[in-house]
């Protein structure tokens, strides 16, 4: 049995690592033959071979004496000059070809592996033990279902390794015995608590990909897809699923959270989950969370659901439903259900208590595209699990077909507390690996009965997401190469495999394929006995697709009626003075990149009105114009100062003081003026003051204003001293959402002559709507520091600014003592979740 710790020979002996520059076609690189990074070329060759030491009964490869004028190999010459495995057809070999397929009868349990490199100084690697020493030459074993032989060539001068790789398929033994030898090592040493199980089960190319949930923190979590390599059993690296349905990646992290199914086109991976109606949808490269690919099952059924397995055949997607005894169709790209495709699942005198839906399980899906086996069984409870097996479905009309229902999968119907029931399945045609519910120490295999599946096929040059049960592929190769390599293997060696294309070199293995530019189609039958299946790969030979062109988030223009405003892209912060008689202005503003989103505060004063209206008070007025586009944000904010004209009442200015009595309650939105409910709101807050949030603060900074500070001292005379600046200190990365508070200090050149309520209520620092400033503390109490508090209002990206003063005449106006209001204008940017 292969482990997830250590890979043995078949003699029991571990495999020595070896270390090396992999190198496909000329190019070099930790690529294998399929351009992937070769985990399995880290595990060394048990023997090497000499390129000059020749096995027994084989041929002696020495050039003849008048070939002896010839070049000489090259030094960094990492190729084979001839492979062979006895038993094995794989067709002829070239040196350019790296990868083979081949199937055997179910009598030929090992193979003799002879490999030449073609520069004779060069050392050739056979990764794998020799099954038997005492017999000449390299043996490899072969176990029933896939086999990888592998040989490695090391050039020379060490700079260079090739490696060369046949795909050998032994016919399974009997259908749906147990094929030990087959069995993934999971886990480690048992927890000594808890349990882990993994109901998503699937595969692709070489690879068994596992999601499920455990109670032990010796147990990767919920929020894992965990691969293991088929070859050699050894677990690769995990995924992580990005998805705040997943908080913290702990066991269990919600109830609900529970993995019961999941299944992947190569690209995505559709998760089902316990009591959730939707099927959720993440990138499998980077486990980003996809809400526009969830199926919602909502429709399926009212009321509680048990989502259970999951399994399409790229077009439908179908999840079995516990209580509803149900496997239900949906399309995958539209989400929309497919009734006609239901399957009821059937209900025997056999099954105990089968109406008692809390007892009934449902522990998986999958299909070979004509039967569906779905895991059903009954269980009192999960520490006494009872009698399960996979019951085998028409996946076309949903009638029973129980001649190949696979009884008791797990070898065992044991009642005990250690006994266990299924979780999740998958076959790559030939193999059946079956999960448990329980701890185990490995993913369990069976042979699986006669069938016309392709247990395996590569395209040199690309990879494709292989998996027996997905029929249809489209892949890009470069301009450049006109010919690739369709490798093929049936699950059984009596299948019938053929390709819709000649083959360009029938002196090679695998079928040459000559690509015209643009499209082409190459079509893959395996036949066996009644049972056809096609597999469709497109192959698109052009030049790469051009680079995504870049998301801009600038405006091309940006104006203001009544206002004059110079403008420029690169330039966030304006200041203009409106007449006093302008009530409102037209904002218009014009996104550089016509994917991008505009969004302008306050909100549109006259939405009947094609431009977007801002009403002004009398007083500053802050206008931001948001522009988002992909995951770029820029925030461009204009003052807008309607001066007083006669009549006017100042206290009506945007940022005047409120009624707080200064303990630090919420004052009104900074830079906007509140609602007559908000305004209300806010000052029954302040007058009672249960909400205050800076405590012993509020009464010494209250007394502060009737202290020096509680107004500019400034004179009337020309002010003299350096120009005012101001800075940003400490400025978080990110912000945590809506209803959280973060902090941002302010640092200016001088002290200041102001009070906190003027910092806070509008006069100092400003932020957009829906945030707002609800705390403005001196830092010890020094009026050039300040610390800022701002309650964040949503999940975007907020700004925090500091304008540029135009004078020091009016009530909220920030200067020094002698009268300099802030020179230049600063902001910072805070990113939100959401950005």
């Amino acid at each position: 049995m292969r482990d997830g710790a250590v890979w043995e020979g078949r003699d029991g002996t571990a495999v020595v690592p070896a270390a090396g520059v992999w190198r496909r076609r000329g190019r070099s690189g930790l690529v294998g033959p399929s351009g992937r990074l070769v985990r399995w070329g880290a595990l060394a060759a048990a023997v090497v071979l000499a390129a000059s030491a020749v096995p027994a009964g084989a041929q002696s490869t020495d050039p003849p004496e008048d070939s002896m004028t010839d070049p000489p190999p090259a030094a960094d010459d990492a190729s084979l000059s001839s492979l062979s495995l006895s038993g094995v057809d794989f067709g002829g070999f070239s040196g350019e070809v790296l990868v083979y397929a081949a199937n055997v009868a179910g009598d030929v349990p090992v193979t003799t592996v002879t490999a030449t490199a073609a520069n004779s100084a060069a050392e050739v690697s056979i990764l794998a033990d020799d099954a038997d020493t005492e017999t000449d030459g390299h043996q490899v074993g072969l176990i029933r279902g896939r086999n990888w032989v592998r040989v490695s060539v090391t050039s020379a001068d060490g700079m260079v390794q090739q490696q060369y790789e046949v795909m050998v398929v032994r016919d399974p033994g009997e259908a749906l015995s147990r094929n030990a030898d087959a069995d993934i090592g999971i886990h480690g040493d048992p927890p000594q608590d808890g349990w882990a199980y993994f109901k998503g089960v699937w595969g692709i190319n070489d690879r068994l990909m596992l999601i499920g949930h455990g109670g032990s923190p010796q147990i990767r979590e919920a929020c894992t897809i965990q691969s293991y390599d088929l070859a050699t059993g050894l677990q690769l690296d995990p995924r992580l699923l990005d998805d705040p349905f997943l908080p913290g990646c702990s066991p269990f992290p919600t109830l609900n959270a529970v993995v019961n199914g999941a299944w992947s086109d190569g690209e995505i991976v559709w998760v089902s989950y316990l009591h959730q109606k939707v099927i959720r949808a993440y990138n499998l490269e980077t486990g980003a969370f996809l809400p526009e690919r969830a199926i919602s099952t909502s429709k399926a059924k009212s009321g509680s659901q048990l989502l259970r397995g999951v399994w399409s055949d790229g077009e439908t997607i179908w999840v079995a439903e516990n209580y509803a005894l149900k496997v239900f169709a949906f399309d995958l790209g539209t989400g929309e259900r497919r009734p006609d495709a239901d399957i009821a699942l059937e209900t025997g005198a056999d099954r105990v208590d089968a109406g008692l839906a809390e007892r009934y399980k449902i522990f998986g899906l999958w299909s070979d595209g004509k039967t569906m086996w779905v895991g059903e069984g009954w269980a009192a409870s999960q520490i006494f699990p009872g009698p399960n097996r996979i019951w085998a479905y028409d996946l076309e009309t949903g009638a029973r077909k129980s001649d190949l229902d696979i009884p008791d999968p797990l070898g065992t119907n044991s009642t005990a507390y250690d006994g266990a029931n299924m979780a999740g399945f998958w076959s790559d045609g030939t193999t059946l690996w079956v999960s448990e519910t329980r701890y185990s120490e490995s993913i369990r295999a069976f042979n699986m009965p006669a069938n016309a599946l392709l247990a395996w096929l590569r395209l040199s040059d690309a990879d494709i997401p292989f998996s027996a049960d997905r029929f249809e592929y489209s892949v890009r190769v470069p301009l450049e190469v006109s010919r690739v390599t369709l490798s093929a293997a049936a699950a059984f060696s009596d299948s019938e495999v053929s390709f819709s294309v000649a083959d360009a070199d029938a002196e090679v293995g695998g079928v040459q394929v000559d690509l015209a530019e643009g499209l082409n189609t190459v079509v893959v039958t395996s036949a066996n006995g009644g049972d056809t299946r096609t597999y469709t790969v497109r192959i698109n030979r052009a030049d790469p697709p051009p680079p995504p062109v870049p998301f801009s988030a600038e405006l091309s223009s940006l104006a203001v009626s009544g206002a004059e405003l110079t403008f420029s892209a690169d330039q966030l912060i304006y200041e203009a003075e409106v007449a006093a008689d302008v009530e409102s202005v037209t904002v218009s503003a014009v996104a550089a990149d016509e994917r991008a989103s505009v969004t302008v505060l306050p909100a549109d004063a006259d939405p009947v009105a094609d431009a977007h209206q801002v009403s002004l008070s009398v007083g500053a007025n802050v206008v931001t114009i948001t522009v988002r586009a992909g995951e770029e944000i820029l925030t461009y904010t204009v003052v807008l100062t309607r001066p007083a004209g006669t009549g006017d009442d100042s206290d009506d200015a945007v940022g005047g003081e409120s009624d707080s009595d200064g303990d630090g309650g919420e004052g009104p939105v900074s830079l906007q003026k509140e609602e007559p409910e908000e305004l209300a709101a806010a000052e029954q807050r302040s007058e009672s003051g249960s909400e205050s949030e800076s405590g012993s603060e509020s009464e010494s900074e209250s007394e502060s204003e009737s202290g020096s500070e509680s107004g500019s001292e400034f004179d009337g005379s020309e002010p003299v001293g350096p120009a005012l600046t101001a800075g940003f200190e400490g400025v978080p990365d990110a912000h945590s959402g809506a209803g959280s508070d973060v902090v941002v200090r302010v640092r200016f050149s001088e002290p200041l002559a102001v009070s906190y309520v003027t910092m806070r209520d509008g006069g100092g620092v400003f932020v957009q709507s829906p945030h707002r400033v609800v705390r403005a503390k001196r830092v010890e109490g020094r009026s050039d520091l300040w610390d800022i508090t701002v309650r964040v209002g949503d999940d975007r990206r907020l700004s925090v600014t500091v304008f540029k003063g135009s004078g020091c005449d009016g009530e909220h106006a920030v200067c020094t003592a002698d009268g300099r209001p802030v020179s230049e204008a600063a902001q910072v940017f805070i990113e939100g979740p959401s950005s």
